[in-house]
């Protein structure tokens, strides 16, 4: 799972990238073997394979519905929702697809849903830096840029500052490991428009970031 803070902040060589695309590939293809495997037992009626997927997937679920939503309590219906709706129809679901983006689809329809339900209620920005205590999303802390964890609050203050639609996207390729194809499929956009939300939302978080922190860093445009 690659961090915001390393991958925005942070020039990556051209060689690394494009052997990190590499690996991700290999990755990628095992981690949809191992979910069919398990949806497979699920349609046979195991309960203990769709633990496992629930295990597997409940995290990475919460984050997207955050991203969303920016509240924790929130999120966590979301998520419990959404496995209620995968459970229910992962006798329809397209083994061509992959099983994390189909997951990922349903906890963001949810999400937006509760969005515009609550229509943007106002979150108290002393909120917006403190994830909840399990947040796993690696933040790379260099003495540069951060000190007593001071880099991760500063992040999710300047996520908080995009359109949620760019926030998503961004969040979903940095967080996530997303390529646009799929930021594309799971937040029901074209190609080009995951491109250039991607495009956007790197350019609305480094003039966020100027504004409240001053001059931000060089950022990775790797969006292929």
């Amino acid at each position: 799972m690659t961090s915001l803070s390393a991958s925005i902040p942070v020039q990556a060589s051209q060689a690394a990238r494009r052997k990190g695309r590499r690996l991700d590939g290999a990755a990628r293809r095992r981690r949809r073997a191992e979910d069919l495997i398990l949806v497979d037992g699920v349609l046979r009626g195991d309960d203990d394979a769709f633990r496992r997927l629930v295990e597997k997937y409940q995290r990475p679920l919460y984050w997207v519905a955050y991203d969303v939503l920016l509240d924790g309590e929130e999120a966590r219906d979301v998520v419990q929702e959404a496995f209620i709706r995968v459970h229910g129809a992962i006798d329809r679901f397209d083994r061509g697809r992959d099983f994390m983006n189909w997951a990922f689809r349903i906890a963001r329809n949810l999400a937006i849903d509760a969005y515009r339900r609550r229509r943007r209620r106002a979150v108290p920005v002393e909120n917006l830096g403190h994830a909840p205590e399990d947040d796993d999303r690696a933040v790379d802390h260099t003495p540069q840029q951060a000190k007593d964890g001071e880099l991760p609050a500063q992040v999710a203050l300047v996520l908080a500052d995009l359109p949620v639609d760019y926030r998503l996207a961004l969040t979903l390729r940095e967080f996530h490991g997303l390529a646009p194809r799929e930021i594309a499929a799971v937040t029901d956009c074209s190609y080009p428009t995951a491109r250039w939300r991607l495009h956007r939302a790197r350019a609305l978080f480094k003039k966020a970031w100027e504004d409240r922190y001053g001059a931000a860093p060089a950022m990775e445009e790797g969006t292929a």
